[in-house]
């Protein structure tokens, strides 16, 4: 059974405790100049925005959907893309093209620590999308600050992992790092999923990370009570949402082109 959603266009809507992004077609606005309203001048890294990586095409576009009205599209070229206007090393190689909260953003989109937020927002991987036993995300829960930042503390990615290719939720505190399985990669490729992140900053923080399929062939919750999901250098954790992977492993394997959907994101200060 496919669920459709209600038949109505957002463009945005934000408070001290909720902000909304969402896509709208109809609208006269690029992709671009929609997220920029929202989530700020600088919330975008995508290749075209950078000199000396891949210009000359929209890699984020907004397209009508039967399900949930409008969508973001997020593309995704393996051998044209970069990371922002970095140059890494072959060992290192990487590409992204990602919206984000950052120091320019609201304030509901730079979480603090002793605050609760849920993140929402719906998600659709196209049929064909490649993966390998290194990182793809597509979301991250990112620390900003003066240390202890390299690292993520949560993202939903894609990975083969012992030979399975799945969907995850991966975490990272402190010393340490976990892996959940979500679903099989397979019955996750061109379904709507709605996803949702529920977590606490603090010493002794929480997650609750969520994702079903509008189908209803999927459900899955995975949940940890205790974690340290603040460290002494954060100045806060923003969201990011699209794509951002590795290219060292299998590469030959990898399409030219992939792509994801993205639609009705939503962050609530609870």
């Amino acid at each position: 059974m496919i669920t459709f959603l209600p038949c109505f266009l957002w463009s945005e809507a934000t408070s001290s405790t909720q902000i909304e992004l969402h896509p709208n077609h109809r609208s006269t606005k690029s992709a671009i100049e929609q997220v920029q309203k929202v989530f700020g001048k600088y919330s975008i890294e995508s290749p075209g925005l950078f000199s000396g990586n891949h210009q000359g095409f929209e890699h984020i576009q907004i397209i009508k959907d039967d399900q949930v009205e409008s969508a973001f599209v997020f593309y995704i070229h393996r051998d044209l893309d970069g990371d922002r206007d970095k140059q890494w090393p072959p060992h290192k190689a990487r590409q992204r093209n990602e919206i984000k909260g950052y120091v320019g953003s609201p304030d509901i989109l730079k979480a603090q620590e002793n605050q609760s937020f849920r993140y929402r927002w719906y998600f659709r991987i196209d049929d064909g999308f490649q993966i390998t036993k290194n990182f793809c995300h597509f979301f991250q829960l990112k620390p900003a600050g003066s240390d202890n930042i390299n690292n993520p503390l949560l993202t939903l990615s894609g990975v083969v992992d012992g030979g399975k290719p799945q969907l995850q939720v991966q975490l990272w505190e402190e010393n340490r790092t976990e892996r959940q399985f979500l679903a099989n990669w397979k019955d996750c490729l061109g379904k709507w999923l709605l996803c949702e992140c529920k977590i606490k900053y603090a010493n002794e923080g929480n997650i609750s990370f969520s994702i079903s399929s509008l189908d209803q062939s999927i459900s899955i919750t995975r949940s940890i009570k205790i974690m340290k999901t603040w460290q002494k250098g954060f100045s806060f954790v923003r969201p990011k949402w699209g794509i951002y992977r590795s290219l060292v492993i299998d590469r030959k394997k990898m399409n030219q082109e992939d792509k994801v959907f993205i639609s009705r994101l939503m962050i609530d200060r609870i």
